[in-house]
């Protein structure tokens, strides 16, 4: 179920954002599900324990690892955002700018929350990638 869908009932929606809260959001605000960079959908990072299936020799998202060990949802909330770990994880074909997007997005979700953000999200049909 892609993001911009329409929901015929509030029950299907709040589904969908518990869904989203619990399996998709990775700390770096990218919303796997929606993800429009990579050539087939990944589980994202709460699912494979940090380690997305283009990382290389099982490697783990250094952004998954420090927000692990930080105890904190998400980027967003580090008292050192963004930090380098964060501007350094991005795609190369397209790019610093999806960094920089995704820290707007999560100044954002830390500003309004994280449950307005996703329904912001899904009403704008915000489209993500790494």
């Amino acid at each position: 179920m892609r993001l911009g869908s329409d929901f015929s009932n509030e029950k299907d929606y709040k589904s969908l954002i518990f869904y989203i809260l619990m399996k998709k959001i990775p700390p770096c605000g990218a919303i796997c599900e929606n993800c429009l960079a990579c050539d087939k959908p990944c589980k994202g990072c709460h699912e494979t324990g940090g380690r997305p299936y283009f990382y290389k020799n099982n490697e783990k998202c250094p952004v998954f690892e420090c927000s692990q060990n930080k105890q904190i949802e998400h980027c967003g909330l580090c008292d050192s955002f963004p930090c380098d770990i964060f501007l350094n994880k991005f795609d190369p074909d397209r790019g610093i700018i999806t960094a920089l997007r995704r820290a707007g997005l999560l100044s954002l979700r830390k500003k309004i929350g994280t449950e307005k953000w996703i329904k912001w999200v899904i009403e704008k049909k915000i489209e993500f990638g790494p």
